[in-house]
């Protein structure tokens, strides 16, 4: 691969990874103001406990995104530009394979919380408890799929990097 064919790829990541990154940030605007009412105005203290853990599990994971999948300047040319993209590539890739450990499990205990305290202290009015509880579990499911499809989906995006890796 010439150094052209590399400089172009990494500026098309750097672009990739920036819009990516700003979607992740825009996102975490759009998850705290939806929990803060939650924190500020809902009577039940779990409730209040998971909306406070996600809004804070959603500013820690906007800090690891940047710290993990930021990109610094690219080199113009020369065995820093092949270094640099590969070294580039590695951490995305990383970050993708890990993305269970920084990105997702953060909110586990305040999607807990939140489960709990709909089970147990804030209960739908006009809907029998029976019928409360199979939506609280079928909402646990639904979050659990998203999870993990999450997941799924970055360990596939990890694979592709390393078939990136492995070309240069």
């Amino acid at each position: 691969m010439s150094l052209a064919e590399i400089h172009q790829k990494a500026r098309t990541l750097k672009s990739k990874v920036l819009w990516r990154n700003v979607r992740e940030y825009a996102a975490s605007v759009v998850v705290i103001l939806f929990f803060a009412p939650v924190l500020l105005h809902r009577e039940s203290w779990m409730m209040q406990a998971g909306a406070a853990l996600i809004i804070a599990a959603t500013i820690f994971v906007g800090w690891q995104m940047h710290r993990r999948t930021g990109m610094g300047a690219i080199p113009e040319a020369g065995e820093a530009l092949r270094d640099f993209h590969r070294q580039t590539l590695i951490r995305q890739r990383d970050a993708l394979r890990s993305v269970g450990r920084w990105y997702m499990a953060p909110f586990a205990p305040g999607m807990v919380l939140l489960m709990m305290g709909r089970w147990f202290q804030s209960h739908v009015e006009g809907r029998s408890l029976a019928m409360d509880h199979l939506g609280i579990l079928l909402a646990s499911a639904f979050v659990v799929l998203v999870f993990g499809g999450v997941w799924w989906l970055n360990q596939l995006g990890a694979k592709r990097l390393q078939k990136q890796i492995d070309a240069l």
